[in-house]
């Protein structure tokens, strides 16, 4: 994350260099030219450290300082002093008004980045530690938190655990699947559950929101799954009865999306419903179509491959949706078959894949959804692009160019990736 400077200095001169050398070393600087608009600055938007000038009309920085201990809001915002050279009793004023540090003019620009890390690196822990502390009441402390912690690497320890150790080896079949989190726990998961020699069953999900109650509600849900799919031999009855749990033990605001199907290697088919989840890819083969159950045959319009024979494959969405899973009453559920030809994948994903957000450099001015988030098109372009990779390979293709179009390798939200490819 970016931190924020505040530099606040009646010497034009000086802000823009500070401004230029601090903006150069990573840092977003935010400028103020006295010691009354530096304090609605900091008032308005709290920055993470104030650099701040003591000889200034208006508010002097022992003035700002003074009323920035005052408020709640902006008491822990760490401030360095810039002090003329030789004014020792300035220095030590400043130190007991509550000052961090100081730095004395003229100034090396270098000393200056050095100070700032310095007292960034001792006032991190009390910006999200205090805040916390506040929110869980008086009688939670510093150790308290410490403990949360442990807790939370534990649950994450246990949660990772409950993903399959192993991929199944399915002869005629590549599988890979990966799951980045955007904190310590996730929300997505996914699972392979053999259900007989022949016959696999394959979930993703996605938990509304993040952390620990998403986290929670993910192993319920992994746990029902896990029992219901061993009595129920069709998906829509496994989402149905799974939805029916969770309207009843848990708060409205509670659901999950999510897919689940089975896979057949003997009759190369994929018996699938979706609680409403994003679609799969369907990368195959034309002359091997994708059928319903009524034996009618899906559309193969949407998206051609950009690379090889137009002819010869297309790229579909599997597009039989139903409704979120725990969200109502008496929601209900489709399921629906497709063949798999020799040289087809199936490519399943959370929405946290298709809604990761593009790197400021990259959006236009005139921002739309598509320019702003990756968006399927794009990840239709990248499966064509990657087409002939193995599974794995393959989900670290979409991994990188989500890195690529982001500008960043931690998501933002949690993303789970499932392949499956029938060997040619």
């Amino acid at each position: 994350m970016v931190e924020t400077i505040l530099v606040v200095d009646d010497d034009m001169d000086i802000l823009e260099l500070l401004k230029m050398s601090l903006e150069s070393d990573g840092f977003k600087v935010r400028t103020a030219t006295d010691g009354y608009s530096g304090l609605q600055s900091a008032r308005l938007n709290p920055p993470d450290l104030i650099l701040l000038d003591v000889m200034m009309p208006q508010k002097d920085g022992f003035q700002v300082i003074q009323e920035l201990k005052e408020s709640e809001e902006t008491q822990v915002i760490p401030v360095i002093l810039l002090t003329a050279r030789g004014q020792t009793e300035d220095k030590v004023r400043g130190l007991d008004t509550g000052a961090d540090d100081y730095i004395t003019k003229p100034f090396d620009l270098r000393e200056v980045t050095a100070r700032i890390e310095t007292v960034l690196g001792r006032t991190r822990p009390i910006k999200y530690i205090n805040p916390l502390m506040r929110t869980m009441g008086d009688g939670f402390s510093e150790e308290g938190v410490q403990q949360l912690a442990g807790h939370l690497r534990t649950a994450a320890a246990i949660q990772k655990k409950l993903l399959p150790e192993k991929l199944p080896s399915l002869q005629g079949y590549d599988l890979a699947a990966l799951l980045q989190s955007s904190t310590a726990v996730s929300g997505d998961f996914y699972d392979f559950i053999p259900l007989s020699e022949t016959q696999f069953g394959i979930v993703l999900g996605d938990v509304k929101g993040n952390g620990i109650p998403a986290a929670l509600l993910m192993v319920m849900i992994r746990t029902a799954l896990r029992l219901l799919c061993q009595e129920e031999p069709l998906p829509a009855s496994v989402l149905k009865r799974i939805n029916d749990l969770l309207v009843r033990d848990t708060d409205v605001d509670l659901f999950a999306t999510m897919i689940y199907g089975i896979l057949d290697t003997q009759a190369s088919t994929f018996t699938y419903s979706n609680g409403g989840h994003c679609y799969p890819l369907h990368r195959k083969n034309l002359h091997g179509p994708c059928y319903t159950n009524d034996g009618e045959k899906s559309q193969l319009e949407d998206f051609k491959n950009t690379r090889g024979s137009r002819e010869s494959t297309t790229i579909d969405f599997l597009e039989t949706g139903g409704m979120l899973v725990g969200a109502f009453d008496h929601a209900e559920f489709a399921s629906e078959t497709c063949f798999l030809e020799r040289g087809d994948i199936l490519l399943f994903y959370t929405d946290g894949i298709t809604e990761t957000e593009a790197q400021e450099s990259l959006q236009p001015t005139e921002t739309t959804s598509e320019d702003m988030f990756y968006g399927e098109e794009r990840l239709v372009a990248c499966l064509s692009e990657n087409a002939t990779l193995t599974a794995k390979a393959l989900c670290q293709a979409v991994v990188s160019d989500l890195a690529l179009f982001s500008g960043s390798t931690q998501p933002n939200d949690d993303r789970a990736l499932v392949v499956i490819r029938r060997e040619s």
